[in-house]
This record gives structure tokens, C-alpha cells and sequence, in this order.
């Protein structure tokens, strides 16, 4: 008798279980191939940045969060960078961003104040 109660609650691949992570009920057979698709489960992001985060929200992740997906500038330069990077190219480096004419205080692309200076009206 113990050992069938035993068997109903512990080991019988038919008895109903509660994954931990989604609370969904199912059979105990089923909970390895549950565990592997579980969208509450938490997992390591897939581009190794090194965030755990809930199995459903990876796309999203992926999409808006993760410092190590490839985006392209915001400004227009169609260079690709890592997200982390996008900051700092965008501030310092790209050919696309605005800084200010020292002589008329008017804003211009980095890559177009050479020929500006060519034609500012306060040079």
C-alpha cells in the first residue's frame, strides 16, 4: 500500500503536478518537455549579456533591452554597432551627429561643418 501511494505521488509519470515556475498543472511525464518551453522559466539571454529573464519575454529582450544585439545608428550613418556601443558612437563619433559652428552657434552634421566653415557668414 505505502509503496503505491509512494508511486502515485513521487514517480508515476501519470499523476498531475505543478510546475513550479507557471503553476500549470500536468502529467509529471510531461514536466522535462514542459520545463524546456515553460514561458515562466527563467533563462540566461541567448546573446550571453549576461540578464536572466523570463523564457516569454526573450524577443522582447532581444528586441529593446540587450546591450549586445547589433542595431544600426540612429542617426542615419548605417554604421552597425552593439547597442552598448550606440551611446557613445552617437555622442562622439558619428559623422551624422549635430555640433555646434564655434563662429555662428548654428548646429550642422559633423561630416558637413568643413564645407559650413567654408560659407559661415561670422567666419
Amino acid at each position: 500500500r505505502n509503496e503505491l501511494k509512494l508511486h502515485e505521488e513521487k514517480k508515476c509519470p501519470f499523476s498531475i503536478t505543478e510546475c513550479e515556475h507557471c503553476k500549470g498543472e500536468l502529467k509529471l511525464g510531461d514536466m522535462s518537455t514542459h520545463l524546456s518551453v515553460c514561458p515562466k522559466m527563467e533563462v540566461s539571454c541567448t546573446m550571453e549579456c549576461g540578464k536572466i529573464i523570463y523564457r516569454k519575454d526573450i524577443a522582447q529582450h532581444l528586441i529593446l533591452e540587450c546591450s549586445l544585439v547589433e542595431v544600426k545608428c540612429l542617426l542615419g550613418c548605417e554604421v552597425k554597432l552593439t547597442r552598448s556601443e550606440l551611446k557613445i558612437h552617437v555622442s562622439d563619433n558619428c559623422a551624422m551627429r549635430l555640433i555646434p559652428c564655434e563662429h555662428c552657434g548654428g548646429s550642422f552634421k559633423f561630416c558637413d561643418m568643413s564645407s559650413h566653415l567654408g560659407v559661415c557668414p561670422k567666419m
